[in-house]
């Protein structure tokens, strides 16, 4: 894939790398249609200008049937660096919040079984799960005909 056009296949490989979302995988599966579709390649040094450096380079550089996908792309990388500078923010709030509210004696246990609750239910046996309506352990002892007809 990427011997034959090694521009578009460093950008598909960065963009999936990058997939967060539903549509990202179709604009993935798009661009990769279009390259083995499309004669012209993306030129590899202007692919790996974008992927070394995407914050100042600029999608309207790409030739044209790439255009959108670059776009996408860049999009990608700002999403990336955003969800990546939240996810921290909100880590260390969370932990902060967690601290807050376990005493010293929870914060030093984990999990342990409440002696107050009752011990779950067994379910039935395989057997009876396995019993169909009608089947012989259904029936009455010398009880010939299937339990529908018995009235």
């Amino acid at each position: 894939m990427s011997r034959t056009k090694p521009g578009i296949g460093k950008l598909l490989g960065a963009m999936r790398k990058l997939v967060a979302e539903v549509n990202d995988q179709e604009i993935c599966r798009k661009l990769e249609i279009l390259m083995n579709s499309e004669k012209e390649d993306l030129p590899a040094q202007l692919a790996k200008k974008m992927i070394d450096d995407p914050g100042n380079f600029d999608a309207r550089q790409a030739p044209e049937p790439y255009t959108q996908y670059v776009k996408h792309y860049l999009y990608m990388v700002k999403r990336e660096r955003r969800d990546r500078e939240n996810g921290r923010a909100l880590e260390s709030k969370a932990r902060q919040t967690k601290s807050l509210r376990r005493t010293p004696k929870q914060q030093s246990s984990r999990r342990q079984s409440d002696p107050t609750k009752a011990p779950a239910r067994s379910s039935q046996t395989s057997a009876a799960k396995t019993r169909k309506p009608g089947s012989i352990a259904e029936q009455a002892p010398g009880d010939s005909h299937p339990p529908e007809e018995r009235n």
